[in-house]
């Protein structure tokens, strides 16, 4: 039961640290069991509204919505499809690509497998992509569309680690053992989710707080980026 107005209007400095000190220490180990919390408490409010070109490429955006439950179930066909091409907890999967509705999805499927988010900005040439793919071991790179691809392409022989790239926009983009498109992705990890149900609630429940999310790289504009 919540306190009476009186009661916390009297309340001290000592008080308002002692209840942040408890949220805290009762929060949700990780971004990806907050996001299980929410879908579970609001499965039909809407999550998202995204901007969507119109399709003679003239005029304004439409404007589309997800639900939480919407949202969720893209999230966890990314997740269980990265865990299907064999990445690991706290393995580190790049992102590059500019802001959109499917950098938000991939980010929180990324976390939902229990791996690592790594970005890169879109705007970052070959070589500096190539030096944070390697630097961070990323051994899946989702990239926003062909141009992004050319440049893991590119440097190919220097990512070893680098297993996979899928590509978030299809267009001129051809699918092979390398490259996948995200749709292709989301098909597997949906495929695999029925095969394994509970897969993400297992790798969720076992992200631990100290346990890495997310490796943040400089632009680079003084030296090498920095992460």
């Amino acid at each position: 039961m919540s306190q009476p107005l009186a009661s916390r209007d009297a309340a001290g400095p000592e008080d308002v640290v002692s209840d942040a000190q408890t949220l805290i220490e009762n929060r949700p180990p990780s971004v990806a069991a907050l996001f299980l919390e929410r879908v579970a408490a609001t499965p039909d409010a809407e999550a998202y509204r995204y901007p969507v070109p119109p399709a003679a490429g003239e005029g304004p955006d439409d404007w589309k919505s997800l639900t939480w439950a919407e949202a969720a179930e893209r999230v966890y066909a990314i997740a269980a499809g990265l865990i299907e091409l064999g990445v690991h907890p706290e393995e580190r999967v790049a992102l590059a690509a500019s802001t959109r509705v499917e950098w938000v999805l991939a980010d929180l499927g990324i976390m939902c497998a229990g791996a690592a988010t790594t970005t890169i900005y879109p705007q970052t040439n070959a070589d500096e992509s190539a030096f944070i793919l390697a630097d961070s071991e990323s051994k899946v790179l989702i990239a926003e569309n062909a141009g992004q691809l050319a440049k893991a392409l590119e440097k190919r022989a220097e990512l070893p680690d680098l297993h996979h790239v899928v590509v978030i926009d299809p267009a001129g983009v051809e699918s092979g053992d390398w490259v996948l498109t995200l749709a292709e992705l989301e098909e597997r990890g949906a495929a695999y989710l029925e095969k394994h149900p509970e897969l993400i609630k297992e790798r969720v429940g076992a992200i631990t707080k100290d346990q890495l999310a997310t490796l943040i790289y400089t632009s680079g504009t003084t030296g090498r980026p920095k992460g």
